[in-house]
């Protein structure tokens, strides 16, 4: 008697895994460990252009099919603003969307107010809205602006993070802050030529400037912010400082790279409040006299 052979049908499926966005999960705890910096101060000038004067809000979020949708709302104190969100196709991610607002535009058709940015997306069939950030828009000022530093940045690389490529998008963003930027050290490097007569002669001279960032104490979800996206994924950083003890008050949209790894202080016990520091330098090392 033959052995019996069965032949078995094989049918092959593959199913493209649907990342669903979804807000951070965090424990809900009681005044006074509430988070309570979630608002973010953005101003804007009505006339003056200077991109100091001038913050700019960036959000995303990555598809999964061409048939999928995105909305990226702006409400003030609830209402849909007059001012439309502009939805921009990423130019080297497939399905992965951002917009840009300019809060220029909005002081021009809202005026000063508190903002709320949704993204209200459909992935996959599933529907959902996500908060991207919350906002105090004020005129720009030295007074509105007093005590604070800002980070401007420009996104143009391969976001692991994010699972985006950002290259030859250049999002741009900014974040303020209630801090300082300053400390300027020129850290000039010195190369002397002594000569037969023993007379020294300069062959080189460098400035190699470094930059203190430094914040007030925030709870995570600032620190997070200038950590984890700002400092790790610039391609362009520029630093801005508006207080008014600072040794310099020229410290506006200077091109910056960082230097060293940010450092948190965690500062007292049993409360939740932490300080970041960093070093920058110039993004540009070109202050230098040579023979």
């Amino acid at each position: 008697m033959s052995d019996c052979i069965t032949i078995e049908e094989r049918t092959f499926a593959e199913f493209q895994a649907i990342n669903i966005p979804a807000p951070l999960v965090t424990n809900q705890f009681d005044e006074p460990f509430r988070c309570c910096d979630e608002k973010q101060l953005v101003l804007a000038h009505l006339t003056e252009t200077e991109s100091f004067k001038n913050d700019i809000t960036s959000a995303w979020i990555k598809m999964s099919s061409a048939s999928d949708t995105i909305t990226f709302s702006l409400t003030k104190n609830g209402v849909a603003t007059s001012y439309t969100p502009t939805n921009i196709l990423f130019p080297n991610e497939p399905y992965a969307w951002y917009t840009t607002i300019p809060w220029r535009n909005v002081l021009a058709s809202d005026g000063i107010g508190c903002y709320k940015l949704e993204l209200q997306y459909s992935i996959g069939g599933i529907t959902g809205n996500l908060i991207w950030g919350t906002y105090d828009l004020k005129e720009y000022s030295l007074v509105t602006a007093k005590s604070t530093a800002r980070l401007r940045v420009k996104f143009n690389l391969n976001q692991a993070i994010e699972g985006i490529n950002f290259t030859d998008a250049n999002v741009e963003d900014t974040i303020r802050f209630f801090g300082f930027i300053g400390e300027r050290q020129p850290n000039m490097e010195i190369d002397n030529l002594i000569y037969q007569d023993r007379t020294l002669k300069s062959v080189i001279r460098e400035n190699l400037n470094t930059w203190q960032i430094k914040t007030d104490p925030y709870t995570d979800k600032i620190i997070s912010l200038i950590t984890d996206l700002y400092l790790l994924s610039e391609n362009e950083l520029f630093i801005s400082d508006y207080n008014s003890f600072n040794h310099s008050h020229a410290i506006l949209d200077i091109p910056v790279i960082v230097q060293e790894s940010p450092e948190i202080d965690y500062l007292a016990q049993y409360q939740r409040k932490a300080v970041l520091t960093c070093t920058v330098t110039d993004k540009n090392q070109n202050k230098r006299t040579y023979y």
